[in-house]
């Protein structure tokens, strides 16, 4: 029986301690906040930094493996840490996970690796050469990244967030202020998906295709959010993605993996979860992240039948076997407290979850308190509904959605064009 190290205390986390457990292992699990539903499903568990990691409270000594969740502690060095404790870990380096932490980075990396996959882009460090870009492929066309993580808010798109010129350079400048450097990417136009693969250093398994929905109102309308839902169908696929464009961001895929070393002297591996958007030009990169998705993998997680444990013991020893999962569709429901995303949130207010319920639940942002279980202020519940088809594993996870008592609220229409 393996012994293994989770980090990470959200439903992506959950939804992870779940696979274990079904394969079997025994988990240490260590949580910024302890999750009830991790803490249910976990041998041991302990509270504490997941930045701070060197003052972790388990003894180190006969873990097999870690898992690491977030990016955050990715961004920290987490994994380099543990390894050098003798702790492999199912995760990239701190090097290697740049290629999520530092938007800068993955562009530079594509440019020499595969560079048809980059959008027209700028890393600059002037307002002049701001100036030049906006010039260059017209302002009303420019999308501002902070080159760091942002927990997915940080990304700008003229037309979106940004109604002015005069926005646009505001926002720019004020991260050229606070961090020194800005990325500038060319609007693309088109359908994204997203692959999410295992990944050995050499090898890689593509998981089944998800959809997610990030804005935070029906009808795709309101802010964006980490997520308000997703599905995933029976077949594995996508009805949007056909053979060539999943072959090319395979490709993509493939050789970012093969030459990731000749760029940044580190192998990757771990999970490499590729957001990519069809366009009359190709097949683009969006940005890579070096986790999980999350909901995804609560999407994907929940039907693979291959054992987790097995997945995990061969990325470490670099011989990656190739991963099964049912034919099973799902969706994913995130139910958050009502005013999420926003200033006037609802948060430290109980939920009720019904006993009755015959979808996974993961919790989320929540917390326990004399067996009751509270919000913080963001995503609270996922709500798992699995079917032979999509339509039946929505109805499902809508059933069971409306059986959540409290200042809640969720998307309707998550997944209804299907």
């Amino acid at each position: 029986m393996s012994r293994v190290l989770l980090i990470g205390n959200g439903a992506r986390e959950h939804a992870i301690a779940s696979a274990l457990k079904r394969s079997g292992v025994e988990i240490l699990a260590h949580m910024d906040r302890l999750n009830p539903g991790i803490a249910e499903v976990a041998d041991e568990t302990s509270i504490g930094s997941t930045i701070d990691y060197t003052k972790l409270p388990m003894d180190l000594r006969g873990i097999d493996y870690a898992v690491i969740g977030p990016e955050l502690p990715l961004e920290h060095g987490i994994s380099d840490f543990l390894e050098s404790q003798g702790v492999p870990c199912v995760a990239p380096s701190q090097a290697a996970a740049k290629i999520e932490t530092s938007k800068a980075f993955a562009r530079r990396m594509l440019e020499k690796v595969y560079p048809s996959a980059n959008p027209e882009y700028a890393i600059i460090r002037s307002v002049h050469a701001l100036r030049e870009f906006e010039e260059k492929i017209g302002f009303e066309r420019v999308v501002v990244k902070p080159d760091g993580l942002t927990g997915g808010k940080g990304v700008k798109v003229f037309g979106e967030h940004l109604n002015t010129r005069r926005e646009l350079e505001k926002y720019a400048t004020s991260l050229l202020a606070n961090h020194g450097i800005v990325i500038l990417e060319e609007k693309l136009e088109g359908t994204e998906f997203t692959v999410q693969a295992f990944v050995d250093g050499k090898n890689f398994a593509t998981m089944p295709l998800v959809r997610d929905y990030k804005r935070a109102h029906d009808g795709d309308t309101g802010p964006n959010t980490g997520s308000m839902g997703s599905y995933s169908r029976e077949t594995h696929t996508l009805d949007y993605v056909d053979d060539r464009d999943m072959e090319i961001a395979e490709d993509i895929i493939a050789t970012v993996v093969k030459r990731f070393k000749r760029f940044s002297s580190k192998i990757y591996k771990g999970i490499l979860y590729g957001q990519f958007m069809k366009t009359s030009e190709g097949i683009k990169v969006i940005e890579f992240n070096a986790r999980f998705g999350d909901p995804e993998a609560m999407n994907v997680l929940s039907i693979l039948s291959s054992s987790f444990d097995e997945v995990c013991l061969s990325i470490i020893d670099g011989n990656l076997t190739t991963p099964e999962f049912d034919s099973d569709a799902t969706v994913c429901i995130y139910v958050v407290p009502e005013g999420y995303p926003g200033k006037d949130v609802v948060s430290d207010w109980p939920i009720e979850v019904d006993p009755g319920i015959t979808s996974e639940v993961y919790y989320g942002s929540v917390y326990e308190k004399e067996g009751k279980i509270f919000t913080t202020g963001s995503r609270a519940l996922g709500i798992l509904g699995k079917g032979a088809t999509v339509a039946d594993a929505r109805d499902r996870a809508y059933e069971d959605a409306h059986k959540i008592r409290g200042r809640i609220r969720y998307r309707k229409d998550i997944a209804g064009e299907v």
